[in-house]
C-alpha cells in the first residue's frame, strides 16, 4: 500500500474500531435486517461495516485478499485476537 494509503487505513481504524458488547450486536444486526427488509441496502451497508468483524474472518480475509479488503470494517476482535497482524 502507498503512504497515503497507510494513513487512511490508521484513519479507519480509530474511526471504526468500537468494542461493542453482545448485546450492542444484536440491537445492531437487528437494525440491519429491518434495514434490508425496508430495501434499504445501502444504509444496511453503512451499519453492517461499524459492527465488529469475526476475528477469524477478518485474518482470513486480510491473508487472502490483503489488508485492502477489510480495511473500511470494524477490526477491534481481530486486532485483540490477531494483534500484529492488525
Amino acid at each position: 500500500m502507498t503512504e497515503d494509503e497507510w494513513k487512511e487505513y490508521f484513519r479507519l481504524r480509530e474511526e471504526l474500531d468500537v468494542e461493542y458488547s453482545k448485546e450492542d450486536m444484536i440491537v445492531s444486526l437487528n437494525k440491519v435486517n429491518q434495514l434490508l427488509a425496508s430495501h434499504n441496502e445501502k444504509e444496511a451497508y453503512v451499519l453492517m461495516k461499524k459492527i465488529p468483524m469475526f476475528s477469524r474472518q477478518a485474518y482470513k480475509s486480510k491473508k487472502c485478499l490483503g489488508i485492502k479488503s477489510v480495511m473500511n470494517f470494524n477490526l477491534s476482535q481481530a486486532k485483540k485476537a490477531y494483534p500484529n497482524e492488525f
